[in-house]
């Protein structure tokens, strides 16, 4: 075995010890990808030495980490929870609200904002940041509450869900517009959401004719299947301008909206090959890229604050809406769990930087914003749930 091998083993290893003793600690409900991305943080001091193949081989593998994080993120989306069901107040519109009067305020404080930010930041990069939430820190904590069932927690959910969606898809053209210079290439982007409805189509077609079906085979053939499905529609998402990580987002929607059998387990294998390998490599290499000088600079440091107040600004002002079906406490504890960021904004924050929206130092910013509402959103989500589940009861 080289030594390159080796210390990378070291490194997986020793990233999952820390993050699984940081996620143990009482009261705090900090998610293990937050303790991975404290890792890369502490990679980077003088006591542990990472030569240029071992940083390479770790960036390399993150980047298909990210690609399996959006695939997750999709197959987490239940398209029966965006079918409007009811006639007071359903699920799907809610969300829909919360989601727009969310896009409105981050870009009218976005737009404020960029005339003081140092370095390049456009307005519309900012706003998409602040429009983001996480679903893989919101969906565990409405799971061990209890509340995911509730009428709370679906609502909660499908505001989630459409934030996820609808900030991948928008940033997917926001990139797109900044880096070609033609209508039909913004056009041609497009094309990855009907080629996807297109698959899903012929799968559906497919299931209808036993003969096929019979050639689907068992689950591991089937994760084989949509990890092929996953690069394929990524290549093809790159080759049109699009952002491969909407191409994966998509693939994983459809699969989790195809009814067959194995989907319970195609699901868990899914969570065991990305969350036990590649999605903690791709924070390591988030913590890892992490810049503490840039951020402890003057007039970076001052924005921090700024931020956080922002972050969760844009999202408990939209959530008072749901005062009127909930009430104040819950209302504001789903404005505070909707809050969470991580995922999907360190991959745009990282993005920003490469197409020039967003300067280096901001982004470092943004993405130890959102560490800081990963820990502090869920604890407070569940504060305010358990005392209005207390007071009913009393």
């Amino acid at each position: 075995m080289n030594d390159t091998l080796f210390v990378f083993l070291l490194i997986l290893a020793a990233s999952f010890a820390f993050s699984s003793l940081l996620t143990r600690i009482p009261l705090l409900r900090i998610p293990s990808t937050v303790g991975y991305l404290l890792f890369g943080i502490i990679l980077q001091s003088n006591h542990v030495h990472m030569s240029h193949d071992e940083v390479t081989w770790l960036n390399h593998l993150a980047d298909f980490g990210l690609l399996f994080l959006m695939y997750i993120s999709g197959m987490e989306i239940d398209m029966r929870q965006l079918r409007p069901s009811g006639k007071k107040s359903p699920a799907l519109v809610t969300g829909l609200s919360i989601f727009c009067l969310t896009l409105l305020l981050s870009f009218g404080i976005s737009w404020l904002l960029c005339r003081f930010t140092p370095g390049p930041t456009n307005p519309y990069m900012l706003t998409l940041l602040f429009s983001t939430t996480s679903l893989g820190v919101i969906l565990p904590i409405l799971e061990e509450t209890g509340t995911i069932r509730s009428r709370f927690g679906q609502t909660l959910l499908v505001s989630a869900l459409l934030a996820d969606f609808l900030t991948m898809f928008l940033l997917s053209m926001f990139i797109t517009v900044q880096t070609s210079n033609g209508f039909g290439r913004v056009l041609l982007t497009c094309a990855i959401v009907p080629f996807s409805l297109v698959v899903y189509w012929l799968l559906r077609i497919m299931q209808r004719l036993p003969w096929l079906r019979r050639q689907a085979g068992d689950v591991q053939v089937r994760i084989r299947a949509s990890i092929a499905l996953l690069s394929v529609t990524a290549a093809l998402a790159d080759f049109t301008g699009a952002e491969p990580i909407l191409g994966s987002f998509l693939v994983g929607m459809l699969v989790s909206a195809l009814p067959f059998a194995f989907k319970e387990k195609l699901r868990d294998y899914s969570h065991g090959i990305g969350y036990g390998f590649f999605i903690p490599l791709f924070f390591i290499s988030v913590g890892l890229d992490f810049d503490f000088r840039s951020i402890t600079a003057g007039p970076t440091l001052v924005w921090i604050p700024i931020f956080i107040c922002v972050a969760f600004a844009v999202k408990l002002i939209p959530s008072l809406q749901l005062v009127r079906q909930f009430g104040w406490r819950q209302a504001l504890s789903g404005g505070c769990l909707l809050s969470a960021r991580l995922s999907l904004i360190a991959a745009a924050a990282q993005i920003g930087v490469q197409i020039g929206a967003l300067s280096s130092s901001l982004a470092d910013c943004v993405i130890l914003v959102a560490v800081i509402t990963s820990l502090v959103s869920p604890i407070t989500f569940v504060t305010l749930t358990t005392k209005a589940k207390n007071s009913v009861q009393a």
